[in-house]
């Protein structure tokens, strides 16, 4: 069971920010720990099991901790600050990897959180070691993914004394934490920890870190450590609400549900609602699988480059219903020519908005709601399913199907037999065909990133492992190292762009080190694409800064003793992916790509349904001059 401290609990009120942290997550009042004393043990009966602990050191302490919350592997680089704790991984269950470098180090305990739902766990030392987890912090803060960081520090003596390698570790991290504290004794060394699983994983997922200063991990505990359990709020869904839901859906007649994140635990639950009430599906990216891309009412992912007939839909819809999405602005473009139909109906009563998520804080932020559901997306689900009625909409069925066959995903093949990305893609797509349930795939950041939105087809929850609020390139190899070692039966598969995977190219040798089968396609046009566009149609052509020198990647693998070829053409194309397919170990290979533009997009001050469509713009023509500033 994970447990607070008293001491710890006092402690920590002068640390956690308070508006990062739903209120469950704070510090317990004392009138709330009088309200679970009867949950708790008699203190006598576990005296003996509090004393076991005597004469632990607090990285002893810790390392115990990390056990009793179920971590099987912790990613880290090596310190000054952190060898107390360090040492605690010579003989353990726990795997310690060490990436090549602390980003890394972040970003594969994200891969390892999203692709398995637990909590991933990074440990780093003082000063740049605590700096460089910045970005995974913030990304895993963006894309609530459940990550613990434990950073080194020095004696709590030298603490604002600008000794070597210290920084001020929690202030750096409480606006990209859920929960940021610093351990001041060896007595609340289990407390904490167990509060830091307990918070990363519950309700509205997210990160947590804890700084470790090094005297408080090599003093010894004399006595017990008092646990007080952790039993949070049940937050559950108004019957009212899901009556007002079910009400809506029956006199709707274009209703969709907009699926996120939120809802990667629903799939069964999101299936057999859509069956009943036959209500079209689309999701963000993060949702990707949720719901199976092949079934009929899949409309597959949405928002500035997602499906044209997602975005026409959720605009002609009546009744959109948000299942765990937080109405990003990725998905609804300008907020003021966003979802007419479903607004005019809310005005009219015979439809609306309705927004289910977990943390109420999100309600109203974007968007009004005309019903608002608290509660986990699966649970409330689970409990409107009985209380709707069963209906066909064959003819909102019908536009939808028309919608997606008119306008479909699609590209100007290259000429002279030339790679495109989006060609790639979907020769992968076919490739993985017979195992693409046990897939996962892990991007980085650009116009790849999207063209596998697009043009990979989805069938099972938390099969993308990509940097979706924050857009970190960089993300994919270390992600993707995440991924396998929490998948090991899964194949994982990693499309990145030049660019992105530039910057993290050095964790090869992890791959190596571990001889983990992940599958690199590196989707290679030599440049930074997506913003050399931007330059293109919003500064008048002026080029600064996006065109790439890359090394010889091939080359660059072998080095590391992994398997690595090149494809340049589309007659090499169906060769190079059976031999990729089929590698037994890691495997890279450098597709030499055309440029292109990622297309349908939805410009910045435009409406969802105001896009430009495949085949509208073309980097070879003359492109249109946009007007505002460029996607950000």
């Amino acid at each position: 069971m994970l447990c607070r401290a008293r001491s710890a609990t006092r402690r920590a009120a002068a640390i956690v920010a308070p508006h990062a942290v739903a209120s469950w997550a704070r510090p317990l009042a004392l009138a709330t720990q009088r309200r679970w004393r009867s949950t708790m043990p008699d203190e006598d009966d576990d005296a003996d099991e509090d004393l076991r602990f005597s004469g632990l050191t607090g990285a002893q302490l810790l390392h115990e901790s990390l056990v009793d919350c179920g971590v099987d592997t912790v990613f880290g680089y090596s310190g000054g600050a952190n060898l107390p704790v360090l040492d605690q991984f010579n003989q353990s269950p726990i795997r310690f990897v060490m990436n090549r470098s602390e980003q890394c180090c972040g970003h594969a305990a994200e891969g390892y959180a999203r692709a398995s739902g637990k909590v991933g766990v990074v440990l780093t030392t003082s000063g740049p070691g605590l700096t460089n987890i910045i970005t995974p912090l913030q990304d895993a803060r963006g894309d609530s993914t459940p990550i613990v960081a434990l950073s080194g520090q020095v004696p709590t003596s030298a603490v604002g004394t600008d000794a070597f390698q210290e920084c001020l570790a929690v202030d750096l991290t409480r606006p990209c934490t859920k929960w940021s504290y610093q351990v001041r004794s060896v007595e609340e060394i289990r407390a904490v920890m167990h509060e830091a699983f307990y918070v990363a994983s519950s309700g509205k997922p997210g990160p947590v870190h804890i700084d470790l200063p090094k005297d408080v991990m090599t003093a010894v505990l004399r006595g017990s450590t008092p646990l007080l359990p952790l039993k949070p709020p049940t937050v559950q869904a108004e019957p009212a609400s899901l009556h007002a839901v079910a009400k809506l859906l029956s006199v709707a007649k274009k209703p969709i549900f907009y699926v996120g994140q939120g809802a990667v635990a629903a799939k069964e639950e999101l299936l057999a609602l859509a069956e009943l009430s036959d209500v079209p599906v689309t999701t963000t990216l993060h949702a990707m699988g949720v719901f199976n891309e092949f079934h009929p009412l899949s409309m597959h992912m949405l928002g500035m480059h997602g499906a044209a007939y997602a975005n026409y839909a959720i605009q002609e819809s009546d009744l959109i219903v948000a299942i765990g999405s937080r109405f990003d602005d990725r998905t609804t473009g300008v907020l003021n020519k966003y979802a007419p139909e479903a607004r005019l109906a809310h005005e009219e009563g015979r439809g609306g908005l309705v927004h289910f998520d977990i943390e109420t804080s999100q309600f109203g932020r974007v968007v009004n709601p005309t019903v608002a559901v608290a509660g986990d997306c699966k649970e409330s689900l689970r409990m409107l399913l009985p209380i709707v009625e069963r209906q066909a909409r064959p003819e909102w069925r019908a536009r939808c199907t028309q919608l997606k066959n008119d306008f479909p995903f699609s590209y100007t093949p290259a000429p002279d037999g030339q790679l495109k990305t989006q060609s790639v893609i979907d020769a992968l797509n076919t490739g993985f065909h017979e195992t693409r349930d046990k897939l996962c795939v892990s991007t980085g950041v650009g116009n790849h990133q999207m063209m596998a939105c697009q043009f990979l087809r989805w069938t099972t929850p938390r099969s993308i492992v990509s940097s979706g609020s924050l857009g970190t390139m960089g993300f994919g190899l270390p992600a993707a190292i995440g991924a396998q070692m929490a998948c090991p039966d899964r194949t994982v598969l990693l499309i990145d762009g030049d660019s992105s995977f530039n910057m993290t190219l050095n964790d090869l040798g992890t791959v190596k080190e571990h001889q983990l089968p992940i599958k690199m396609a590196i989707m290679n046009d030599g440049r930074q694409q997506m913003v050399h566009v931007w330059q293109k149609l919003f500064f008048d052509n002026r080029i600064v800064a996006t065109d790439n020198v890359n090394p010889d990647y091939v080359a660059l693998a072998k080095a590391y003793d992994i398997e690595a070829f090149s494809c340049e053409s589309t007659e090499e194309l169906p060769a190079a992916i059976e031999r990729f397919v089929n590698a037994k170990g890691p495997i890279l290979v450098d597709f030499k790509c055309v440029p292109d533009i990622c297309l349908p997009m939805v410009a910045p001050g435009k409406g969802l349904d105001e896009m430009f469509l495949p085949g509208s713009i073309t980097l070879e023509s003359e492109a249109p001059k946009m007007e505002g500033m460029a996607p950000s």
